[in-house]
């Protein structure tokens, strides 16, 4: 199951979200609007998939949340096959509100719902291991499919690798993942059943999470924390160039995805041993220091000694959103309550490179 699901996440990553830049790039080439018009596209993609999670936070909780993730991986190639003919703006918005609902019912609120109700005392590790594929899809598709599109345009879009890359996750969702382990008749983290069905419905409800100061203070940091480190990334490149040179610029980007990688992947390892509330505020502070950092120094050693620190933090702040989310509010209506939480972040994930 959790190949399933760290499949999805690395097929929405790399092929959507990470992509946007690179589409962004050639429909201006190819269609003569302006970067300016091109780039509204990407805040209705923003838009569209946190609305959409909130739908999609409701159907999971309704109903088998693999089905979810086939539909939303249909809407995902739908969009690709039609983008290489959108020849307005109308049309290119449109087909970027299905990119955005394609990605809703594949990404973050389904893949995480899975996991949290699959495990429990190894839950940061599973999300670690799963949110991987966000970093690979990065690091493995989009450069591909960025080359694809340089040498063929927007037809390289309907290429037989594109596709099979992303309807390969209709056969592994379909398959592989299952809604909780109640309804294979096993518990979570592989213990022995013991009869009791009730351990999804403990929590809270979402309007008495969504009400709570808790939620509201946790969601405004993280407005802020991600605000600050998609800036940064958006700009990680420039940064580079400014401080340092063309070359540690590109080792800038790099090094980037990789210390988010295994960054994520060590402290998803030994997370579930710590006390999850003070590690979301270490890794708050450990990203202040890298953004300080980035801020003040020059020269290619301490260029790439900050993009390390803070290549650090940027899985760590996104995994561990997902998982306080879990343990302050249970199971009970977790995927609405994150949905509503995906929404508000991505006030974050689109101010960022503006705000930066």
């Amino acid at each position: 199951m959790l190949v399933a699901v760290g499949y999805s996440l690395f097929v929405g990553a790399g092929m959507i979200f990470y992509a946007m830049s690179v589409f962004l790039k050639v429909i201006v080439a190819e269609t003569g609007f302006s970067v300016s018009e091109v780039s509204a596209a990407n805040t209705i993609f923003l838009v569209t998939g946190g609305l959409a999670g909130i739908g999609v936070g409701e159907l999971i909780s309704r109903y088998d949340i693999r089905y979810t993730v086939a539909i939303g991986t249909l809407v995902m190639a739908l969009a690709y096959w039609l983008l290489p003919e959108a020849t307005s703006l109308a049309a290119i918005y449109g087909i970027y509100i299905l990119l955005g609902l394609g990605y809703s019912m594949t990404a973050l609120v389904p893949a995480t719902t899975i996991v949290a109700r699959w495990f429990i005392r190894k839950r940061a590790l599973a999300i670690a291991l799963t949110q991987s594929g966000l970093s690979l899809g990065g690091i493995l598709l989009t450069p591909e499919l960025a080359t694809m599109l340089d040498a063929g345009g927007l037809q390289a879009l309907r290429h037989p690798w594109a596709f099979s890359i992303i309807l390969l996750n209709l056969p592994l969702a379909v398959f592989l993942m299952r809604p909780s382990p109640q309804s294979m008749g096993q518990m979570p983290d592989g213990d022995a059943a013991t009869g009791d069905d009730t351990m999804q419905d403990t929590g809270m409800t979402a309007g008495a999470a969504l009400r709570t100061p808790f939620f509201l203070w946790f969601t405004l940091a993280a407005i802020c924390a991600l605000m600050a480190q998609v800036g940064t990334i958006a700009h990680i490149y420039n940064w580079g160039l400014e401080r340092a040179n063309p070359s540690i610029a590109a080792i800038t980007v790099a090094s980037l995805a990789f210390c988010s990688l295994t960054g994520r992947l060590i402290c998803g390892a030994i997370l579930d041993r710590l006390n999850l509330f003070y590690f979301v505020l270490a890794a708050y502070l450990v990203q202040t220091v890298a953004m300080l950092l980035i801020a003040f120094v020059d020269g290619p050693v301490l260029v790439l000694v900050a993009t390390i620190c803070f290549g650090f933090t940027v899985g760590n702040v996104l995994m561990v959103q997902t998982l306080l989310t879990a343990a302050a509010f249970g199971l009970r209506d977790f995927p609405r309550i994150l949905s509503y939480q995906q929404l508000t972040m991505n006030i974050g994930v689109a101010l960022g490179p503006i705000v930066i």
